[in-house]
């Protein structure tokens, strides 16, 4: 009598087979090594170099290169019913998830708008309102408000809120950052929404006048500068604190990893060396390093 093995054995070799248990004995190559015995960590000019655990033996296989095990059996008669049976159930899996895409497709609009209120965002006019300025400071403010954050659309909210002074929020129409994935009831960001964002904030910000001082490497000695802002920053090298300082209408910045102890709103003297002229939110910042300050009188 022939016996035949499921076709997912069809590289195996069957060694024997017991016909009162239906069952055969068969021997394949390890799915794990791919019947090498080891695991391979790299090759090196076509030799193959074995992961450093044990000599990289393979624990699925003990080395060998091979799976032995006991499988179900079928006689030609029974194998041939195996098979149909399993294309019916494939049919009915194929027509299942038909039915269910062409399901999605007609409920679009339906998931869509559950799914948004479900955001807590306007249904008939949804939108992305972004929160403008620097958030660092009262980002614990913004989320007891509700307030939501990612690397792309930084601060925003859902509907209009009250935000604290000096900030102001900026309406997006909802589909210019997502798209709508109808077949997986989902949104997605858009790969441009971090730059929808950005320029949403800077054509909100009113027109700086801010322009670059000096030149790099220069050394500017003892300008007349306020301290707006002192900000704790942690990074790769360590703690430091950005320091943002106001020269008229320019915006000098300083990344202090032995910071001073000098107070916001007080004018200083500043003696630093420029080293970089750059944007940030489409305003124009002069960073300096090496400075001292000198408290003016």
């Amino acid at each position: 009598m022939k016996w035949m093995v499921a076709p997912s054995y069809k590289n195996a070799k069957i060694i024997k087979v017991n016909g009162d248990t239906k069952k055969a004995y068969i021997e394949e190559t390890c799915d794990r090594c791919g019947g090498r015995g080891i695991i391979a960590s790299r090759v090196e000019n076509g030799r193959i170099i074995p992961i450093p655990v044990d000599g990289g033996i393979c624990y699925k296989c003990g080395g060998t290169g091979k799976i032995s095990k006991w499988v179900k059996a079928y006689t030609e008669v029974e194998y041939e019913r195996y098979i149909k049976t399993q294309e019916r159930a494939k049919e009915k899996r194929v027509e299942k998830e038909k039915a269910r895409i062409q399901s999605l497709k007609d409920n679009s609009e339906e998931n869509k708008k559950e799914l948004l209120a479900k955001w807590n965002f306007d249904v008939e006019d949804p939108a992305v309102y972004l929160v403008t300025g620097n958030t660092f400071d009262i980002k614990d403010e913004l989320k007891e408000r509700g307030g939501r954050f990612n690397p792309a659309l930084n601060w925003h909210f859902t509907k209009e809120v009250e935000v604290p002074e000096g900030h102001e929020l900026v309406k997006v129409p909802f589909d210019k950052v997502y798209t709508w994935m109808p077949m997986v009831k989902r949104f997605e960001l858009k790969e441009d929404a971090k730059e929808v964002a950005a320029a949403a904030r800077i054509a909100a910000m009113p027109e700086s006048k801010s322009e670059w001082i000096g030149d790099i490497k220069q050394r500017l000695r003892q300008i007349k500068v306020t301290l707006s802002s002192a900000r704790a920053i942690s990074g790769f090298y360590g703690d430091s604190v950005l320091f943002t300082f106001e020269q008229g209408d320019n915006i000098l910045v300083w990344f202090a990893s032995n910071p001073p102890e000098i107070e916001e709103g007080h004018e200083y003297l500043l003696t630093g060396t420029v080293v970089e002229h750059k944007e940030y939110n489409g305003v124009k910042q002069t960073r300096v390093n090496r400075c001292k300050l000198e408290t003016v009188a």
